[in-house]
């Protein structure tokens, strides 16, 4: 049986932290594959901005560098944007798989929001992704991988592009181009 990590997420846009955090995954985490899928639309209804086909295209290009254990996916086409019913879909289209969940630490004040996250939790274990200034309680019930990556942030690189800045080093330089080539972000940053 494969066992691959699910790392979901708006990706808006995909920056250095997601590489990174798919790479750790990959190398340090008991899983065959990690599987990224953007979002279709969010659950907590989150303004995206970016259609899914931009985000889907620009996680392809950001993450090809990582080779073939690490696949973009478009699983979320259409869906719900609720993580346990991807995860069940998964399931029954995959029933020789076991999945496991990315998350990152600062999830974890917020799981109370999620789709009935305790079920998540038992059909996809999380791992706990540490991310700066989100501590992890003692108790944490989850496998927390011990390195913490980079405290980069989506919305802040919006920031930074809608006011004309580089965000060059904070993105994959090949997604960089692309995002200027197709002038995203140029609009004042969404929330």
């Amino acid at each position: 049986m494969a066992t691959i990590a699910i790392f979901g997420g708006s990706f808006n846009p995909v920056h250095a932290g997601h590489v990174l955090a798919a790479t750790y995954v990959a190398q340090a985490a008991a899983v065959d594959a990690v599987w990224v899928l953007p979002v279709w639309r969010h659950a907590l209804d989150k303004a995206i901005g970016v259609d899914f086909e931009t985000r889907l295209q620009l996680c392809r290009i950001g993450f090809a560098v990582l080779g073939d254990r690490v696949q973009v996916r478009d699983d979320e086409r259409g869906g719900t944007g609720r993580t346990i019913d991807l995860v069940r879909d998964l399931g029954l289209r995959y029933p020789d798989h076991a999945f496991r969940l990315m998350v990152g630490s600062d999830i974890l004040a917020e799981v109370h929001r999620w789709h009935r996250f305790d079920d998540l939790a038992r059909l996809a274990p999380p791992l706990l992704l540490l991310r700066g200034g989100f501590a992890v309680p003692a108790t944490c019930p989850y496998q927390v991988l011990p390195i913490a990556l980079p405290d980069v942030r989506s919305s802040e690189l919006r920031a930074r592009l809608a006011k004309g800045e580089s965000v060059a080093g904070w993105v994959p330089d090949a997604v960089g181009c692309a995002i200027r080539e197709r002038g995203l972000y140029r609009e004042a940053a969404a929330p």
